[in-house]
């Protein structure tokens, strides 16, 4: 793209260096930002959009649901600019589209716009609930455009019961990395695992609608977002050693996904496609096993680089080395690296979430109300607001830091903390990280973890390798 044109991009890691002999692993966390990547002079790129809205019988009731999404549909197309491909997929145990009527998709004007919303006015509900029908077609219908942007929303409100056995997986890989999708739940009885599959598979976010008013401001952000992209694609690369391997990558900002079987490996590169950006920032946990033995005592190893790229194989932003330094001090390699411990407390309180909801489900409340008990604590720490906010919706905090699990809870509740345990906080900086110190308190004998062995300083609070919480009071 011409020079004028070209968004700013900014790879920063963060890690800490020193290895131990007995560790076989390097941590570390990638910030990728990208800047002013507003509209290029040459105008926006050529965007595609879908609305995936369930018109299953479920749907007429109650009948708020159905209305809602017609509204949501009216409030979605009238946000489209002009010149956006877009279309109005009907949802049951097919896929049927209803505006236009049949392929190509139409291009946003006046009149379109005006015809849409009359056809999305016009949707009525009955039949069954088959999604992978309605992604096979939304990939089609992409598959037929220009755009270099293709984003859907798709909106349910029922499991996924008419679909035959592993059809929601085969569609899904069908669709891996042809377009993006944002999915929402309405109502209490839908699956909440169906949905964070779809948005991890396919690059977006998965959350529960709390009241069906709220649908059509939803619907509209996610169609602004996505519009708001302008970058079409970044590739990460990552390239090891002959004594490194990549043990895996998760996008840990703004939500957690495990990418490790989405990358491309040849060799010892491992290229990876982000989807399309706008002005934001991501955050990318990254693991190598390393061989320690084939290291050399005091002095930097490169362990492996990172480096980013978009359009036509172009770099972009300076590439980031990952480096190793073998040491006998423990009091260098046992500190954990701030912002790795970071994404290791957003990974144990994911979990206590999810356990939470699994024990509720069984009817343990007793279980439940000890991992959100843990959730609520971590999500403290982690200065986690929105998740605090969704466990309130679910519990009271007593003055002791225990939790009661509240009366009357909806499901949609839990749906929404459920899918909320991916959403992560950042608190770095755009600063490069200064050179590693030796913090006072890491003086002293090391806590071993009874978990993996890992070594951390004496005051940590959790292992910066597994993430399991040290034991209050237990010898280091």
């Amino acid at each position: 793209m011409p020079e004028r044109d070209r968004p700013s991009f900014t790879l920063q890691l963060s890690q800490n260096k020193y290895l131990a002999p007995a560790d076989d692993r390097m941590d570390v966390v990638l910030t990728v930002r990208v800047g002013d990547a507003g509209v290029p002079a040459a105008g926006p790129p050529p965007t595609a959009e879908l609305l995936l809205v369930d018109c299953s019988s479920s749907m007429d009731w109650p009948p708020t649901k159905i209305e809602a999404a017609r509204h949501a549909c009216r409030a979605a197309i009238g946000s489209l600019r002009d010149g956006v491909l877009f279309g109005v997929v009907e949802c049951t145990g097919r896929a049927r589209l209803v505006y236009p009527s049949e392929p190509p998709l139409a291009v946003a004007g006046e009149r379109t716009r005006h015809e849409a919303k009359a056809a999305a006015s016009a949707l009525i509900a009955g039949g069954g609930t088959a999604m992978s029908t309605w992604l096979d077609l939304a990939g089609d219908l992409f598959g037929k455009t220009p755009a270099a942007i293709r984003h859907a929303v798709l909106l349910t409100d029922g499991k996924n019961e008419s679909d035959r056995t592993g059809a929601l997986e085969a569609a899904l890989e069908r669709s891996r990395g042809r377009f993006a999708c944002d999915a929402r739940g309405i109502g209490d009885d839908w699956e909440p695992r169906d949905l964070q599959r779809i948005a991890s598979v396919l690059r977006g976010s998965a959350d529960a609608v709390l009241e069906d008013a709220e649908l059509a401001g939803d619907f509209r952000r996610l169609v602004e977002r996505a519009m708001g992209r302008t970058v079409p694609d970044l590739r990460l690369r990552l390239t090891t050693m002959p004594y490194t391997r990549l043990r895996f990558v998760k996008q840990v900002f703004p939500t957690e996904v495990d990418l490790t079987a989405q990358g491309q490996p040849e060799g010892r590169v491992f290229e990876l496609p982000t989807g399309a950006w706008g002005d934001e920032l991501r955050e990318y946990h990254l693991c190598l096993d390393v061989e320690t033995a084939e290291l050399t005592r005091y002095e930097d190893r490169l362990l492996g680089t990172v480096a980013l790229f978009a359009g036509a194989g172009e770099a972009v932003g300076e590439p980031r080395a990952v480096v190793g330094y073998l040491t006998d001090d423990l009091a260098l390699s046992s500190v954990p690296d701030d912002d790795v411990a970071r994404v290791s407390g957003q990974a144990e309180l994911g979990r206590a979430v999810r356990a939470g909801w699994d024990a509720f489900e069984r009817d343990d409340r007793v279980a439940a109300a000890r991992e959100w008990g843990t959730a609520v604590r971590l999500a403290t720490e982690l200065g986690n607001a929105e998740i605090l906010k969704r466990l309130g919706r679910l519990v009271d905090v007593r003055d002791d830091g225990t939790v009661a699990i509240k009366d009357g809870v909806r499901p949609r509740d839990g749906f929404s903390l459920v899918l909320g345990s991916t959403i992560s906080t950042y608190t770095g900086s755009a600063e490069p990280a200064a050179a590693v110190a030796v913090a006072p308190e890491a003086v002293g004998a090391p806590r071993q973890c009874i978990h993996c062995g890992h070594k951390a300083r004496p005051s940590a609070k959790r292992c910066g390798r597994c993430g399991e919480p040290f034991e209050a009071g237990a010898a280091s």
